[in-house]
């Protein structure tokens, strides 16, 4: 069986690599210097205009910008970049239109001219970007092209919710395969989603471990599993455990039968000093909330054994909470393990505890769990996922191969994510009587299973092409393909029966059950990727994590707040993106989530407990995505901030305008070296800069930056700075001329066209719905979104109704005469793969 799936797997991943480089898009004749009937291209002059072009008169009010402001250094002796102005005529706008689309993203960045060269004034760029852009608008209307997605493999992301979808079975992708190369800040770019022999081996042990949870299975080898509670704060309450509990953790663990687990917690009271036995401790371990075990450490009974035979007495409690055996249906559970909370109004301890919150820092904490089992297992009840799985039971012989198709039938249509044929039917069921030989009906439906997971109509979302296309041409994808990129953009996961239903029946594609199904699906749960799977890579929230603060520098930091960060960022990004509110709140919405933690770091007052309630702020600082301390986190070092990654991110990020790649052999900012004289952040940087190839990039970068100094490196607000203890000096000035003073001044200096911002979502929404690098090509069409978006107050349902209903979504740019027979060969291989 492996051998099979290896083959089959090993056949369309080179499908997908000769898919990648070789089916361009056709060279208009444009680029190619020659007449549309393919002869020698007539003179300029006689040459009647194509549309988007223009002529010197009309371009005269505009043209004028470049000769006084670019070809400074864009002219025939320096070719910086590769472009010379003077060589270029408004009539060949349509054939420069990647020149000209980038030259319009680097004027709205400020990137050019550099800072320290002389500047236009900012209505002389205004007025040539909307010049420029309505040309190469009008030259996109006339020529559209949708562009070409390449073989998709399903991303680790991708494939657990289909998983989760399909099988009823919940488990960590990242423990299953390999973390993905991301592209354009996202991880479902589908030119970079290969498949190496080494991820071949890992979807054929994924496949197995999930059928085989998903079956369960009556004599299982008897198993053991390790978890650690992390480093979360156990002072308080921790979300998800039952309340009147503190600390602990909770876990959702997949007990394979039914049958006796042993479970041992692991209780840690202190090394040396026993901290946690000043008073008893009551552990409690749940089962589904329902409380399972309960037993005391701790007190003065257990204080006076550990002072006077410490050896004894680590033996005894470590033996209280080992080998608690519990009866344990088959499923998934959740395992918790915590205190009984008790009350205290001050610290037990003689000083006064670092823990910003107050509270007891002498207590017990759990530091993990372990379960072993089964031991005298009994069989496998009804699981969620055997509910889902078994649509029929055969009673007898006979009823085994009817049954086996229905239930086959069934789990393809939803993996394949298409109506399924006798000939997609012919492996599964294959591999169902393979692995039912000699043992249960059981075992065959999960060798059909694996069969199913490992195939390549599952693992890569295959567009078939229709037979009549035209080499180069472009057509309409279809109905079930549409399904699939709809499903895939607002859901992360395949569609569902209703979404195939209209597909098959072909009425997708209609306007207005298209746009009805786009509403239904961002009002469904499973919309919740955009915030977690879109949103947070947009805006790299992640880079939080890589962070493991200074505890000299920031001793009061804490996991939780790392949590809270996470927390609050998702319940912003939902309460404007799936709330349906002005995508520009996202800068100036003067609300948040807090909990006690959060709003103990943002000084919001009244706030209590673990749970996230919204709150409006007070402190204009703290509006939008600017004062969320995730960024702030994300975008800093650990023992200080990093002016340059907050200036970065902004350009990155907000206004879609990526500064260039520092230049090779760049020193490392000074650090600060103790005996020597101290500087502040801005003095340091002021020093790098010196250099003219520096500050090209850090005269935008660094002003920006500087006006979020007041926030420190966890998101905090600091008045003075760190080492030299002087105060804050948030002052700079953009490369536009405009002044700060503070994040609040940088808000408004984004916010005077906010337009730029709903453009930044577009583009970054576009690139995730498609899973394709955005081209020149497309942003006459990104244009008209935006437009029509602003018609709609900028709602965020306007941006995703414009992605769905574009050309980029729903057609397909057929490869040029290059690629010409591959579709066909991926065609053949498919239908070859049973």
């Amino acid at each position: 069986m492996t051998r099979q799936i290896s083959f089959l797997l090993a056949t369309a991943s080179l499908v997908a690599l000769g898919a990648g480089g070789a089916w361009a898009a056709p060279v208009s004749p444009a680029a190619q210097g020659s007449s549309a009937s393919g002869g020698p291209a007539a003179p300029a002059a006689a040459r009647p205009l194509a549309p988007g072009a223009a002529t010197a008169a009309q371009a005269k009010p505009y043209w004028g910008m470049l000769g006084q402001y670019c070809e400074t250094c864009h002219n025939v002796t320096d070719w910086a970049g590769d472009v010379a102005f003077e060589t270029m005529q408004p009539r060949d706008i349509p054939g420069d239109a990647k020149i000209w689309e980038t030259a319009i993203m680097k004027l709205q960045g400020h990137l050019m001219p550099p800072p320290g060269h002389k500047q236009p004034s900012q209505a002389t760029i205004d007025a040539f970007i909307a010049w420029m852009a309505n040309h190469l608008d009008e030259a996109g209307r006339a020529h559209p092209d949708p562009g070409f997605v390449v073989l998709h493999r399903l991303n680790r992301s991708e494939y657990a919710r289909s998983v989760e979808q399909m099988l009823g079975v919940q488990v960590d992708p990242s423990a299953l395969l390999p973390k993905e190369t991301e592209s354009d800040d996202f991880d479902d770019i589908a030119n970079v989603l290969k498949v190496s022999p080494t991820f071949l081996d890992q979807y054929i042990s994924a496949a197995r471990t999930l059928a085989a949870l998903a079956i369960g299975n009556p004599h299982p080898t008897r198993a053991i599993a390790i978890y650690e509670a992390g480093k979360q704060d156990q002072t308080f309450h921790v979300e998800g455990l039952p309340l009147g509990t503190r600390g602990g953790m909770v876990v959702t663990h997949y007990f394979p039968a039914d049958g006796e687990y042993d479970f041992d917690l692991s209780v840690f009271t202190g090394i040396g000093y026993y901290t946690g036995l000043d008073h008893a401790n009551d552990v409690v371990l749940t089962l589904d909330n329902q409380k399972v075990f309960e037993r005391s450490i701790g007190g003065a009974k257990d204080l006076k054994e550990a002072d006077q035979d410490p050896n004894v007495a680590a033996k005894d409690f470590k033996a209280r909470f080992e080998h608690i055996r519990v009866h344990v249906p088959a499923g998934p559970h959740r395992v918790g393990v915590a205190f009984v909370a008790r009350a205290f109004s001050e610290s037990a301890d003689w000083l006064e505890p670092l823990n910003p919150r107050g509270g007891d820092d002498r207590m017990a904490t759990i530091r993990g769990l372990q379960i072993t089992g089964p031991y005298n297992p009994t069989g496998v009840s009804e699981t969620p996922s055997r509910r889902k799985i078994f649509l029929c039971y055969p009673s007898n012989a006979g009823e085994e191969l009817p049954c086996a198709r229905q239930i086959l039938t069934k789990l393809a249509r939803e993996a394949y994510r298409r109506p399924v044929t006798e000939a997609d039917l012919a492996a599964p069921m294959r591999f169902f009587e393979q692995g039912r030989a000699g043992q249960s009906f059981d075992a065959g439906i999960e060798n059909a299973i694996v069969a199913i997971l490992c195939s390549p109509k599952f693992l890569f979302r295959t567009e078939f092409a229709p037979p009549e296309r035209k080499v180069g041409g472009i057509y309409r994808v279809s109905d079930v393909d549409l399904a699939s990129r709809l499903s895939f953009f607002l859901w992360s996961e395949g569609p569902d029966e209703e979404l195939l239903d209209l597909a098959q029946a072909g009425k997708l594609h209609e306007p207005a059950v298209l746009e009805r199904q786009v509403r239904r699906m961002l009002a469904d749960p499973r919309a919740e990727s955009l915030v977690t799977n879109f949103a947070f890579q947009w805006l790299e929230v992640d880079s939080m994590d890589k962070i493991e603060p200074d505890n000299v520098e920031y001793p009061g930091f804490d996991e939780d707040l790392r949590t809270a960060y996470r927390t609050e960022m998702r319940l912003f990004l939902d309460s404007i993106l799936l709330k349906d509110q002005d995508v520009r709140e996202l800068l100036t919405a003067n609300w948040t989530y807090v909990n006690a933690r959060l709003a103990l770091e943002y000084h919001v007052p009244n706030v209590q407990g673990a749970q996230f309630r919204r709150v409006t702020l007070t402190n204009p600082a703290r509006f939008g995505l600017l004062g969320k301390g995730a960024m702030l986190m994300g975008t800093s070092y650990a023992n200080r901030t990093a002016p340059v990654l907050r200036g970065a991110w902004i350009l990155d990020v907000v206004t879609d305008t990526p500064p260039h790649a520092p230049p090779p052999a760049i020193p490392a900012l000074l650090e600060n070296v103790p005996g020597h004289k101290q500087l502040t952040i801005r003095q340091r940087m002021e020093m790098h800069r010196r250099q003219p190839s520096c500050n090209a990039c850090h005269g935008i970068m660094d002003p920006m930056g500087l006006s979020m100094e007041n926030f420190d490196a966890m998101g905090g607000w600091q008045v003075k700075d760190r080492d030299t203890g002087l105060p804050i000096d948030a002052q700079g000035r953009m490369a536009d001329g405009t002044v700060l003073h503070g994040v609040s001044d940088l808000r408004r200096a984004l916010m005077r066209n906010p337009q730029r911002l709903v453009q930044t979502i577009t583009e970054k929404l576009m690139t995730f719905a498609l899973g394709r690098t955005l081209d020149y090509h497309d942003m006459p069409t990104v244009r008209a979104i935006v437009r029509q978006a602003g018609r709609e107050d900028d709602r965020f349902s306007a941006i995703v109704l414009g992605i769905v209903e574009s050309p980029q979504f729903e057609e397909q740019h057929a490869p040029g005469a290059g690629g010409a027979g591959r579709p066909s060969l991926l065609t053949t291989q498919a239908a070859n793969l049973n």
